[in-house]
């Protein structure tokens, strides 16, 4: 769950780089436009009154408000302070009042009228209604605005200015019904697409579990194994493998029946697990054998724990055998720096076993060179 979330926000902070960028590219384009639509009129009187106005109100004011509003926005979406939520409708609502500034200026092209749609259109990426409908209505707002400049500049009858307005609000309508459609549609497949990763991951689970005592299984083990044991010598810490095994396992199933050898199997995983930090380390290996796996703890250490583990499993009372003790043997080996597999590593810690059993049993016994003679 929290490496989907923190996909999301990897996902989101990507897309607002886009669009942020995407403002800039606007506003430049706008820019250009404005000045060639100047140019292009040809005015005979360069510097009369009429000429001034026209570049305060058509071309220096809107470029210094867009270039107000990117500003303010790249500093609000670097500050760390700003939470994601912020961030997210930082960006829309730049994306809008660029929107709103070509259409307040612009408003004698009709269609410049319906421009703010674009702006609702992006708030789908983000997935929040509440954006949409905050853009919506400030779209309408822009619009009214829109109406208000237009109606004691323009030239054309009020009635005109009011139809076009009229048909904007219609568009930008029309508009918010789409962005929330495909926001629901987007929620909706984004949460099957979540609701699937967390079944396989279920299913990944369960294929690495042991179902009797729930403990990782054998092929856990070597994923496991394999990450602790091929990570760069720097930065590997102390990697100390233990193996176990129940002591004449077979007997207690011969005599008191494999429901009382099960009942064995799951105190001695219950013993281990709550004797070792971090479940993750324990593994059922197969049949009566365990493997425990020790990350950054020195090797006197780990010997304590497992003797802990001795105690508290030879101490319990499992009721049908009598008041007899039922134990287990211990093989440790310390991950050395001569390169070991992870097949190689087991095998020490093996070898420190099979010498453990052939010692009395009920003992720990540690891997070293001379095992191998």
């Amino acid at each position: 769950m929290r490496q989907l979330i923190t996909i999301n926000h990897e996902l989101h902070e990507k897309w607002r780089q886009v669009l942020f960028r995407t403002c800039i590219y606007i506003g430049v384009i706008i820019f250009v436009a404005e000045f060639f639509i100047f140019v292009f009129n040809k005015h005979d009187q360069p510097f009369s009154p009429v000429i001034i106005r026209y570049l305060i109100f058509y071309l220096a004011l809107p470029t210094f408000l867009n270039l107000i509003f990117i500003v303010g926005a790249y500093f609000i979406l670097k500050s760390e302070k700003t939470s994601e939520k912020a961030k997210n409708y930082t960006v829309a609502l730049l994306f809008f009042l660029i929107c709103a500034c070509v259409q307040c200026f612009h408003y004698t092209f009709p269609a410049i009228l319906c421009v703010p749609c674009i702006a609702v259109f992006i708030t789908v990426i983000f997935l929040d209604i509440n954006l949409t409908r905050l853009i919506f209505g400030l779209s309408y707002g822009s619009l009214i605005l829109a109406f208000l400049i237009a109606r004691f500049e323009a030239d054309r009858a009020v009635e005109v200015i009011f139809l076009d307005c009229v048909v904007a609000g219609i568009m930008i309508f029309c508009a918010y019904l789409v962005a929330t459609v495909l926001t629901r549609y987007t929620s909706e497949q984004a949460q099957s697409i979540h609701d699937s990763y967390l079944k396989q991951m279920e299913l990944i689970q369960e294929a690495k579990t042991e179902p009797l005592t729930e403990l990782l299984n054998r092929r856990a083990m070597v994923d496991v194994l394999g990450q602790a044991v091929y990570q760069d010598a720097e930065s590997r810490k102390p990697l100390i493998m233990a193996v176990i095994d129940l002591d004449d396992f077979k007997k207690v199933n011969d005599t008191y029946g494999h429901r009382k050898g099960d009942e064995v199997l799951i105190t001695l995983a219950d013993i281990l697990k709550r004797n070792t930090p971090g479940n993750e380390n324990v593994f059922r290996y197969g049949g009566e054998e365990f493997v425990l796996l020790f990350s950054g703890h020195p090797i006197g250490e780990v010997v304590a724990m497992i003797d802990n583990m001795h105690q508290e499993f030879g101490a319990h009372d499992f009721g049908f055998n009598e008041g007899g003790k039922i134990t287990f043997s211990c093989g440790i080996a310390e991950y050395a720096d001569s390169g070991w597999s992870t097949s190689e590593f087991f095998e020490k810690a093996d070898q420190a076993l099979y010498l453990a059993k052939n010692c009395g049993k009920n003992q720990n016994q540690i891997y070293e060179k001379r095992l191998e003679a």
